[in-house]
């Protein structure tokens, strides 16, 4: 859809989502994202009483389109044994697109204090989606008994891949995660086996 036939508030958040990728939340301002929308301050006031409500707006669509993301690629997992390198593989040409700049939401809880309690929580529970995500990938491929253990283990080498690649500017943090969760999943599916 193009820019012009989005709503003033479809707008905003646009604008505003992808200046607080590029820049980063704490580092943006409401008056920054006025003058990028190309609205009005009483226009913006409409739909938004502060950053922190359109902080919360924001995180809360990021958050519809990421369950969008994990739900649809959960229906198309493909070949086992190339689940883990089909989501990593992706996320890193992601990753390089958007110039390294990595999770939002990490990010975000970077750039706030515990007093923007909604903020905070939205984090979280994305984080806890993010998190349930691989150990159901990673069920998928070793089975049920230590899907949560390995998926555990899977959620935080990715999640620290993904700070390690945006610090670095570099693949190889996701590159090097990847290796290391394809064997924690071989090792226990060959341990299975031999069982």
């Amino acid at each position: 859809m193009p820019v012009s036939d989005l709503s003033p508030r479809d707008k905003i958040l646009n604008v505003a989502g992808e200046l607080f990728h590029r820049r980063g939340y704490g580092a943006v301002t409401i008056e920054q994202v006025i003058q990028a929308s190309r609205v009005s301050s009483a226009t913006f006031h409409r739909f938004f009483t502060s950053k922190s409500e359109l902080g919360v707006a924001w995180l809360e669509r990021l958050n519809r389109r990421m369950a969008s993301v994990h739900g649809s690629f959960m229906e198309k997992l493909g070949a086992r044994e190339k689940r883990l390198r089909k989501y990593f593989l992706t996320m890193g040409e992601w990753l390089e697109t958007n110039g390294y700049r990595s999770c939002q939401f990490a990010n975000t809880a970077a750039s706030i204090d515990e007093s923007n309690e909604d903020i905070v929580a939205l984090v979280d529970q994305y984080k806890r989606a993010q998190h349930k995500f691989f150990v159901d990938l990673v069920e998928t491929i070793v089975g049920p008994k230590d899907a949560r253990k390995i998926g555990t283990a899977v959620f935080l080498l990715f999640s620290g891949a993904m700070t390690e690649a945006q610090n670095l500017k570099a693949k190889w943090p996701l590159e090097d995660a990847l290796q290391c969760a394809e064997e924690l999943c071989s090792l226990h599916s060959s341990t299975r086996a031999a069982d």
